[in-house]
């Protein structure tokens, strides 16, 4: 009996057995019968009507047909809380099922011709499978991006009520110097959040696979990096930050983000270095920008060096006081990135600390619609 025609006739002893085994796997599992067979009855049709096909192989005149199937097949299963692991694990003991029962039908099964068919066989299984992984990853990216973007809105939302609140609060004139002070902290506080929940979404959508999302845009240089140097000296008073940038240092980039690094940039600078003078400046190179912030006093310990720019990771000396997430040179590594641009640091006793940003004025970036 030939492969194709075993499918067909014993389809459904082939469906009960492979749907205990997949019960087995997952013992946990409350879905019903019906539902957990469906996609695996369609699998079976496809691979019988490729077995049939005068095709050596399954490409071609198989692949729209398991693209359909993978695609019911996952959201039938990711819905039931599988992971892609149990996924593919199903379409492994399905072939078992197929080749064991087959083989216990016809002990002749496993002759010349039969071996070629279970070579088919096992060729249209791995076609579905790599349908099946390439939809569930769309379908991942898809709940991902969801996931992420609820995630900011959800939680920016209490802090906007937060920060409209006290900036209120703020204009009462009836206030307290004790209980200006008080407002202050709190809207001090809130911008710290915010930019940590910033951090917490780029992070997320890097470690996850999204692309750092940017929106290129003719972009002045220097009106914004003196906006960034004086947000950031206004927030922080007892450090001066000397801004020395060039004239004419207008590209295509996200104004957005780099005002995001360099505030991380200058951020850190003050966190972890021990002078209260920063220096911020930008020269052009040739066919791209030089952006450098510099500080002196201690320098970052050479063992930090090779994971500066990781997650999660503080480049500071273990005397200093730990604050924010560690994710702030890392979320800088990934603007950069982003723009095809480079990032190194240089960091000794004599010289003091310097990061240095190597950023194309015309990064050949596909652009990223924000999440």
């Amino acid at each position: 009996m030939r492969l194709s025609e075993f499918i067909r006739t014993d389809a459904e002893r082939i469906l009960r057995e492979w749907e205990e085994m997949v019960k087995a796997q997952r013992p946990e599992t409350s879905l019903p019968g019906s539902v957990l067979r469906a996609p695996a009855a369609a699998i079976l049709r496809s691979l019988a009507e490729t077995l049939d096909s005068s095709s050596l192989t399954p490409q071609g005149n198989f692949s729209q047909g398991t693209e359909r199937v993978a695609a019911v097949h996952v959201d039938l299963r990711i819905e039931s809380g599988f992971d892609l692991a149990q996924i593919i694990g199903e379409y492994s003991a399905l072939r078992a099922c197929i080749l064991r029962l087959w083989r216990a039908t016809d002990p002749l099964a496993f002759t010349e011709q039969g071996v070629t068919e279970i070579s088919r066989l096992t060729e249209a299984i791995d076609e579905v499978v790599s349908q099946t992984v390439h939809v569930y990853e769309q379908r991942e990216a898809k709940y991902r991006d969801r996931f992420l973007g609820m995630l900011g809105h959800d939680l920016r939302n209490p802090l906007n009520s937060i920060s409209l609140g006290a900036a209120s609060l703020s204009e009462a004139a009836q206030l307290t110097d004790s209980q200006r002070a008080t407002v202050a902290r709190i809207l001090n506080s809130v911008r710290r959040l915010d930019r940590m929940v910033s951090d917490i979404l780029d992070f997320a959508r890097g470690r996850l696979g999204s692309p750092m999302p940017l929106f290129l845009s003719p972009t002045d240089l220097e009106p914004l990096l003196r906006e960034v140097a004086e947000e950031v000296q206004s927030a922080n008073p007892r450090f001066s930050i000397e801004l020395k940038v060039e004239e004419e240092l207008t590209g295509e980039w996200d104004s957005d983000r780099l005002k995001q690094a360099v505030s991380n940039l200058l951020l850190n600078a003050i966190q972890h270095g021990g002078g209260a003078k920063i220096e911020l400046s930008a020269t052009s190179a040739g066919d791209h920008v030089i952006v450098e912030v510099h500080n002196d006093g201690p320098p970052i310990p050479p063992e930090l060096l090779g994971s500066i720019f990781d997650p999660l990771v503080h480049g500071k000396s273990s005397g200093q006081n730990r604050s924010g997430l560690g994710l702030g040179l890392f979320i800088v590594s990934e603007i950069v990135s982003a723009h095809q641009g480079t990032i190194q640091v240089n960091s000794t006793a004599a010289d003091g600390t310097t990061f240095t940003v190597h950023l194309p004025y015309h990064p050949n970036r596909k652009v990223w619609p924000q999440v």
